[in-house]
């Protein structure tokens, strides 16, 4: 039950910064000013965390949550790095 939690808390709640990150990056690049892209993303950061949550806690066992998660996670890294502002 502890792996369930953490992951429909803690495993949720890191895979949903690294979806807002890109999510803002993505709509920053499609027009929108910067502020409001965070602003946005931010926002739908609260629906994003709740489905991710819910479906960690839906899954049959807390093994395909953690798999799921941390099958998810990784690409984003990349997207995270790859759509950010140059320096």
């Amino acid at each position: 039950m502890a792996a369930r939690i953490l992951a429909g808390t803690l495993g949720a709640y890191g895979l949903t910064v690294q979806l807002t990150v890109v999510l803002s990056f993505l709509v920053a690049r499609a027009g929108m000013a910067r502020v409001e892209a965070v602003t946005a993303a931010t926002l739908a950061s609260f629906a994003i965390f709740a489905g991710i949550s819910m479906a960690a806690f839906h899954t049959r066992s807390a093994a395909r949550a953690w798999l799921w998660l941390t099958i998810t996670a990784p690409p984003l890294a990349p997207l995270d790095w790859g759509l950010g502002p140059v320096r």
